[in-house]
């Protein structure tokens, strides 16, 4: 007598035999602990921080090793942005009314 899969054949749980549903939640069993085992994996702190990394990566640097011209011009438009609002803050608490 072959086995067959109840979760994947034609079988259904009203006329499957006791070795068929043992082995079809045997299969569920594996199916779900995979699951979880990729789950774990894709939101342990490390791989969140991997992926952050490597989308900032992607975002400031070419294929080839090379900095983004246009990832460049906007951090340094950000950082001379708030180099004046620091210089303009500065300058008017020294301002004296």
């Amino acid at each position: 007598m072959r086995v067959s899969n109840v979760y994947t054949s034609d079988i259904t749980v009203d006329n499957a035999s006791k070795a068929q549903l043992e082995e079809s939640i045997r299969l569920r069993e594996q199916r779900l602990a995979a699951n979880i085992d990729t789950l774990i994996g894709e939101v342990h702190p490390k791989a969140i921080a991997a992926r952050a990394t490597g989308r900032v990566k992607g975002a400031a640097v070419n294929s080839d090793g090379s900095v983004r011209a246009d990832t460049a011009a906007l951090v340094g438009g950000l950082v001379l942005s708030a180099a004046a609002i620091v210089a303009l803050g500065i300058v008017r608490s020294q301002r004296k009314y």
